[in-house]
């Protein structure tokens, strides 16, 4: 990485990105292979040769990566998990080498990417600072300028001077941010870290870095469509280590959103809470159940803001004394959204033995957010399950509506400018 370089551009540009390439390998054997070739080349001085076929175990986390960031801009990365955001960020900050391209970075930059990396935990807040501080170039003598301000920041308070050992995670935090914001650098990467601490302290963040926003630039990479939206100048949107969008944020997002929902995330990402699976075939059972949109017709996507049904059928085996069917939504991640049930409008469902029940429910405005959900159907006879299982996921698709949160409740804005001298 070459610094205090003089753009074509003019001075105000202080990072460039050209062609930036990273290559990794699920395999040990083809990264030894991989290295040998280079130490080869660097024993013979020679220049490492251009990657041009790659081993089957091989593949370009980041492939032909290259932008211009100037002073007071803000540029987010966004993209679908694996899609080569981090690995762009580590490259920028220097924390790792690329395999092609290159890196232009005019002045002092910071990495906010793993903000308790590099603490030694036998030292004290009060050494720590210094150590860091280091790290990021400063002299002890500009350290200690800016000392007192940081143990401000990071309201630490006497528990500077306490082993780091000692602190709460929420401690190491704050005095990792206090650091690296109070140093002001040139360019700031930043990863997921806005949200550092608890609300007053996050506020105090963001009022920091507004104020670094006129003599510093900054790399965000970040899941909240809402920080990328109302931080970022442009936004570049990856996908399978390629830029495939660089541009304004809402049109980026929106593209990410049209990515995303052709994606299901694994198993492994599910932090389920929904309820166990309960089948009892022997009491419910010709079971159906189909989500129909506005048409009519049966499908898993929906457009925000138009209506919807959900039609459910089934037989019972006897006479529930009080019998409740529901389809709870939940997040991706598990957590509850909303539901429609019989018994939440006051209705009850009467069945006998052998009769095929069916039940609909109409819904007037689809008000989620983008995005995917998971829904299930329930059958309960008072507090007994007859039935409990997950359904297929169903997507809402943007309209260009800017949202947030999980719901998009409809509501009109006015506002008016008084004259001072009234």
């Amino acid at each position: 990485m070459t610094t205090d370089l003089k753009f074509s551009s003019g001075a105000e540009t202080v990072l460039q990105a050209t062609s930036l390439c990273k290559l990794y390998s699920r395999n040990r054997k083809s990264t030894r292979k991989r290295l040998a070739g280079l130490a080869l080349r660097a024993l013979l001085f020679l220049k490492p040769k251009p990657i041009s076929k790659l081993y089957p175990s091989e593949f370009w986390a980041v492939n032909d990566v290259s932008f211009v960031l100037r002073r007071g801009e803000a540029l987010g990365i966004i993209g679908l998990n694996g899609s080569g955001k981090t690995t762009t960020l580590r490259l920028l900050a220097g924390q790792i080498v690329p395999d092609g391209g290159e890196i232009w970075v005019s002045g002092r930059t910071a990495a906010m990417i793993d903000l308790q990396a590099g603490f030694q935990p036998g030292a004290s807040g009060r050494e720590n600072v210094y150590l860091r501080a280091a790290a990021l170039g400063f002299k002890r003598a500009q350290t200690k300028e800016k000392y007192d301000e940081i143990v401000e920041f990071s309201e630490l308070g006497n528990a500077i001077d306490a082993p780091l050992a000692t602190y709460s995670a929420g401690m190491k935090m704050r005095l990792a941010f206090a650091i690296m914001i109070t140093v002001s650098p040139d360019v700031l990467f930043i990863d997921e870290v806005l949200a550092v601490g608890d609300f007053q302290f996050r506020q105090k963040c963001l009022i920091k870095v507004r104020e670094l926003r006129e003599k510093s630039a900054f790399v965000l990479v970040s899941h909240s469509m809402a920080d990328i939206s109302r931080f970022c100048d442009r936004v570049i949107l990856m996908h399978e280590g390629q830029a495939i969008f660089e541009g304004e944020p809402d049109q980026a997002i929106a593209r990410y959103e049209a990515l995303e929902f052709k994606e299901k995330p694994s198993p492994e990402h599910l932090n389920s809470v929904i309820p166990a699976e309960v089948v009892r075939p022997d009491i419910i059972s010709d079971l159906e159940v189909r989500w129909l949109d506005v048409n009519g017709k049966t499908s898993d996507q929906f457009v925000e803001g138009d209506s919807a049904k959900i039609s459910v059928s089934f037989r019972v085996a006897y006479s529930p004394k009080h019998l409740v069917v529901g389809i709870p939504v939940y997040t991706m991640g598990g957590d509850v959204l909303t539901g429609f049930a019989t018994d939440a409008l006051g209705q009850s469902v009467e069945a006998n033995a052998g009769d095929r029940v069916s039940v609909e429910f109409e819904i007037g405005d689809l008000v989620l957010t983008p995005g995917r959900y998971r829904t299930a159907i329930g059958i309960t006879d008072g507090p007994e399950f007859l039935h409990m299982s997950e359904l297929a996921e169903i997507a809402i698709t943007p309209i260009g509506r800017k949202t947030w949160g999980v719901a998009a409740i409809p509501y009109e804005s006015r506002y008016a400018l008084n004259d001072q001298n009234d």
